[in-house]
């Protein structure tokens, strides 16, 4: 009977300090654990993957939830930006108006206590009044109050009569008002 040959390249008994069984000694030895590590990485990433799985979703939770937050939240934005666009251009109107307010504390502060306004027609710059008194120096100082008032730049009367049958002093009164700069510098 013939034997059968068989090819190991594992050393044998008789040469087991040669330098090629050494060295296979070597790499298999080295081989199970670097196989070993290798799959203890394998186990770890797959462990880990239900880990990061599960921080994924809860991440995801909570984008869906904020975004939900932002979406809700948008008509609230566009309703505030639309509020603000339109404060901000009547505050753009508002200081373009005259201010109608200094000039008729002005023209108040002016009249005497027994001068009587009939009519009065306030524009940006100027007022039209036209008033009445029973005496003749309430009229004098209420001249002498306009002429002194820092915020009326002229004044012109326009008519000024006493009817014969009242004992009324009837006056109309065009006064011209400084402009906002003038007024400041005053």
């Amino acid at each position: 009977m013939s034997t059968k040959k068989e090819i190991s390249l594992l050393p044998d008994e008789s040469n087991s300090h040669s330098f090629s069984a050494r060295t296979i000694r070597y790499l298999t030895t080295i081989g199970r654990y670097i196989i070993v590590f290798t799959e203890l990485i394998v186990i770890s990433a797959f462990i880990s993957r239900f880990w990061l799985d599960r921080q994924n979703s809860d991440l995801s939770e909570v984008l869906r939830q904020q975004k939900a937050i932002l979406e809700s939240t948008t008509e609230f934005e566009k309703e505030f930006l639309s509020l603000q666009s339109r404060l901000k251009y009547i505050d753009i109107q508002y200081k373009n108006q005259p201010n109608y307010i200094i000039n008729l504390k002005s023209i108040v502060s002016s009249l005497p206590p027994d001068v009587f306004l009939q009519n009065m027609t306030i524009a940006k710059t100027s007022a039209q009044l036209s008033l009445y008194s029973y005496r003749e120096d309430s009229l004098v100082n209420m001249m002498v109050n306009f002429s002194l008032n820092p915020k009326v730049d002229t004044v012109d009367i326009r008519k000024i009569e006493k009817k014969s049958k009242d004992s009324k002093y009837y006056v109309d009164i065009l006064l011209n008002f400084k402009s906002k700069s003038a007024q400041s510098s005053v």
